[in-house]
């Protein structure tokens, strides 16, 4: 698990091997997200970018949660952005957010049916390309 700074907001991030999804997002609190993305640092950027989007009222989702898949998808429909990078079985990221980001975390993992698993840092050319598409939310 990785804990972040944005202000004084916490961002935490982990990665996890999802056993089923039937019904996790009732588990999930309404700071929690969870992303089907190859890389971690993705995860963090959408996160930081839905909340900057709800500080400006700038916001195309009306959750930051939502918010977050719209970014990382780099899409304006919710439907789509599920589709490219809704939880699904197998290895996702999860990240949480607020004051008590890396408690609320660990809270939630020991009630979902998955294990964290260690990660790594992405490739940078790779990042830069997933950021910039993140950020393309704003332009649409």
């Amino acid at each position: 698990m990785k804990v972040l700074n944005y202000g004084t907001i916490k961002i935490a991030v982990a990665k996890i091997l999802l056993e089923d999804t039937s019904n996790i997002f009732e588990i999930l609190p309404n700071n929690v997200q969870i992303l089907n993305i190859k890389c971690w640092e993705q995860a963090v950027f959408s996160a930081i970018l839905a909340l900057k989007s709800f500080e400006r009222n700038t916001n195309k989702a009306k959750t930051i949660r939502g918010e977050i898949l719209l970014r990382a998808s780099g899409t304006l429909q919710i439907k789509d952005a599920i589709k490219a990078v809704g939880a699904k079985k197998g290895e996702n990221f999860i990240v949480a957010f607020g004051g008590e980001a890396e408690k609320g975390l660990q809270e939630v993992l020991s009630k979902i049916p998955a294990e964290e698993i260690p990660f790594k840092n992405c490739e940078k050319e790779e990042v830069k390309k997933l950021l910039e598409k993140a950020a393309l939310v704003d332009v649409f």
